[in-house]
């Protein structure tokens, strides 16, 4: 069985408490051993609730350092922290278990089973199919050999063989700079190595002690340019050769050759590196120092321009190795060359495999990651960019030199994505730890954008939220803002807050927002409308104008009425052009009224004629109202026979105030035409028809009218008849009622009926009013006396 020793996590309490994982392999099966260990007791118990299962302990004591949550293939991991004590959670993903690891078997005679929850020392073991995780039926009891000595375990070397040494500083040393190094203090650790070398020269760990100094000097000389410089990577070299030269069959060759091949790459001394790699490639095919030497070769003549070439290793590596670690390096490598290329599906395709089969390799490789994710973000593949960003962001720790450049980004990235709540996390994770941060103005930015997407209730907040941003930029978060403003009063069916930003509206092209802006004025126009509000009604029409309001309300007869009312009559014809088709006996009817009030007789006849002899159907107002116009138009034109004639064909209609008004007009022609015939055959009727109603719209004009005739016809019984019906109108102005009182007088002295005439003129003179006609009776009676 192979292990590998990773210790992950590692941090020191006031009490003395650590946390160790070690993972290793068994028959390909990888396994993860995790200890807790303290110098005193503490509690660790499972817990099972329904199919909930995990582990909890509790460890007494003040915590010195921050402890973060992590996560884990096997497990999570979970930290809370109390006053003075902290739990610690861990959630299995795979099959599980705890054992009491306290006691020190090499000085008992007796193993017992676990039983006790309160220990100073748990392992846990996560495994799939290793036998110390499976749970067997049968007996438990302590194991005893009490005549056997303790179990012991001597010494091993490198090589696991055993091997017996007195107790000796230099374990503790190599111990001490395997620790630095997985700690990536590389300078330290050349350092120790160094002292090491010089003070124990015949330690078995001199070849650790070596390499480890070569490892570190690898770090530090060809991975970091600030360190690099022509003098150390040469004595690097040198180093590396004498290490061969003593310890040629060491198992860490092979990663010497990779390391050669590095430091040769630093100091462009390409036909070295080109044999340091043919080497790996010939005498260690599939070793994984040869193929993570065969990336790095890749990447460096990638670098001398030769990307094909290197296209060609990174798909040997991605297709044929069996280190998952490896794949996704490759892949990553193809994936930014194929955004390069333009290959943008075969990018992604490439990206989104990495993604599913190993995403923790984006925590791993911060650099080629975001790299990675910055060539999606440029050419606007945001949600796969944004995963990239986030998984190496979970890779940092807030101490590392590129944390605020990585959470930046990934910040960026989500904004630009549909996951808005996430991307509202990362960007006010950013403002509260780099209030002052060279990116905060962009960021700051970016949140505001993305407020536009989170939903909230409160009305109120919003629209001041609105105007600020509308206030505080003058771009597309200011357009945006003044959308959602507007959007939001349209919805809330606030029609004057979005016509009251029409000025605003206006300045962009944005046809949505100028769609609500006229639905917004054509509801107003329509409720103005409804309220019969003609003056508000056109001044609305004529502030949309362009926006063509008056085409989409339902009640246009009614705006065309407003039009009339309002004597806007070019505006009236107008609208009715635009909306004959819709009714054309309806506005062929309106036009002809208008243009009969604008004397284009000629035109209003025609169009009366029209609707008369349209074949489409009518009702008989509208039948009335053509030859009502018709009429109309022909008296007013002079033509009098022709009226007349058409007068038969409109007193067919039943009777109404409109035939009245008719007759009235007719009478007026007649009476200024000295036509008493006419005059004594119509205005009977229309003057009857307001007595019967009990609404005399047009008295006493049609009485005095009437009265003049009847007078020049010598009709004084059916005078007097007239205006004793007239006399009895209560709203009769008093000076009208004095001159009928006086036309009475008349009458009566026609008949020779001296006692009403004087009765007549007695009422005339007793009128309150000052007038010619009660003048005329004062006259009159002084005549008669």
């Amino acid at each position: 069985m192979k292990i590998v020793r990773l210790i992950f996590l590692s941090f020191v309490c006031a009490f003395g408490f650590d946390i160790v994982l070690n993972t290793g392999e068994d028959h390909s099966v990888p396994f993860w051993v995790l200890h807790f260990r303290d110098s005193q007791a503490f509690v660790c118990e499972e817990v099972i609730v329904e199919e909930d299962r995990h582990f909890r302990c509790q460890i007494d004591g003040e915590v010195l350092t921050g402890l973060k949550n992590q996560s884990f293939e096997a497990f999570d991991i979970n930290f809370t922290k109390a006053d003075q004590s902290i739990n610690i959670f861990v959630y299995p993903k795979i099959p599980a278990k705890i054992y009491d690891l306290s006691q020190e078997i090499y000085n008992s005679k007796e193993v017992q089973s676990f039983s006790d929850n309160n220990s100073t020392s748990f392992t846990f073991v996560f495994s799939k199919e290793l036998p110390f995780v499976r749970q067997y039926d049968g007996l438990d009891f302590d194991i005893s050999f009490s005549s056997n000595d303790t179990p012991f375990i001597g010494a091993l070397d490198l090589n696991s063989n055993p091997v017996h040494i007195p107790q000796s500083a230099d374990i503790n040393t190599f111990i001490r700079i395997k620790e630095e190094y997985d700690k990536k203090n590389y300078t330290q650790v050349v350092t120790d190595a160094n002292n090491a070398i010089a003070r124990y020269p015949s330690s078995i760990f001199m070849s650790e002690f070596m390499f480890y100094k070569i490892r570190a000097e690898n770090q530090l000389y060809t991975y970091t340019p600030d360190f690099r410089n022509q003098e150390q990577l040469e004595q690097l070299i040198e180093e590396i050769k004498a290490w061969n030269r003593r310890f040629s069959n060491d198992r860490n060759y092979v990663e010497s050759l990779y390391i050669s091949m590095r430091t040769y790459m630093a100091l462009e001394q390409r036909s070295n590196a080109d044999y340091a790699m043919q080497i790996l490639r010939d005498e260690h095919p599939g070793h994984y120092f040869t193929e993570l030497g065969t990336l790095d070769y890749a990447d460096y003549i990638q670098g001398l321009g030769q990307r094909e070439e290197a296209n060609t290793f990174y798909e040997q590596i991605y297709f044929n190795t069996k280190d998952l670690d490896l794949a996704s390096r490759a892949g990553v490598s193809l994936a930014r060359n194929e955004v390069v290329d333009g290959q943008m599906n075969k990018a992604i395709e490439q990206a989104q495999t990495i993604l599913k089969s190993n995403p923790n390799y984006f925590s791993q490789d911060r650099a080629r990651a975001t790299n990675l994710a910055k060539a999606f973000y440029d050419n606007k593949q945001y949600g796969l960019s944004a995963q990239i960003y986030e998984l190496a962001y979970k890779g940092t720790e807030s101490i590392d030199e590129d944390y605020e450049q990585v959470l930046k980004n990934t910040a960026l990235a989500l904004s630009n994505t549909h996951d808005y709540q996430k991307a509202k996390r990362y960007l006010d994770m950013y403002l509260d730890q780099f209030p002052n941060g060279e990116f905060t103005p962009l960021i700051q930015e970016a949140s505001d954008n993305v407020f536009f997407n989170i939903a909230d209730n409160n009305s109120t907040f919003l629209h001041e939220r609105y105007k600020e941003l509308m206030s505080k930029y003058g771009n597309e978060i200011s357009a945006k803002a003044l959308f959602y403003d507007v959007k939001l009063y349209f919805d809330e069916n606030n029609t004057d807050a979005v016509i009251d930003y029409k000025d605003e509206i206006e300045k962009y092209n944005n046809q949505e927002l100028k769609n609500m802006l006229s639905n917004a004025a054509t509801a107003k126009l329509s409720a103005l409308l409804l309220r019969d509000d003609c003056i508000a009604s056109v001044a609305l029409f004529d502030e949309f104008v362009a926006y063509e309001i008056g085409q989409e309300i339902p009640n246009k007869k009614q705006m065309l009425t407003c039009f009339k009312r309002t004597q806007k009559i070019e505006q009236a014809k107008a609208y009715i052009d635009k909306n004959r088709m819709e009714d054309e006996i309806y506005y062929d009817l309106q036009k002809a009224e208008l243009d009969l009030s604008d004397k284009n007789y000629d035109e209003a006849i025609k169009l009366s004629d029209s609707v008369i002899n349209s074949r489409t159907l009518k009702s008989d107002d509208e039948k009335f109202n053509a030859y009502y116009f018709k009429f109309l138009a022909l008296l007013r034109r002079e033509d009098y026979n022709a009226a007349v004639a058409l007068l038969e064909s409109l007193e067919s209609f039943p009777m109404s105030f409109k035939m009245v008004e008719l007759y009235y007009e007719f009478l007026l022609y007649c009476s200024n035409h000295n036509l008493r015939t006419s005059i004594l055959s119509y205005a009977p009727k229309a003057i009857n028809y307001q007595n019967l109603k009990g609404v005399n719209l047009y008295s006493p004009q049609l009485e005095f009218i009437y009265l003049s005739a009847l007078k020049d016809s010598n009709q004084s019984t059916e005078a007097l008849s007239v205006l004793q019906d007239l006399l009895k109108i209560k709203a009769l102005k008093p000076e009208d009622k004095a001159r009928a009182f006086y036309a009475q007088s008349e009458f009566y002295e026609n008949l020779n009926n001296r006692a009403e005439q004087n009765a007549s003129l007695q009422n005339c003179i007793g009128i309150d009013v000052q007038s010619d006609w009660k003048n005329l009776c004062t006259e009159k009676i002084q005549a008669l006396q």
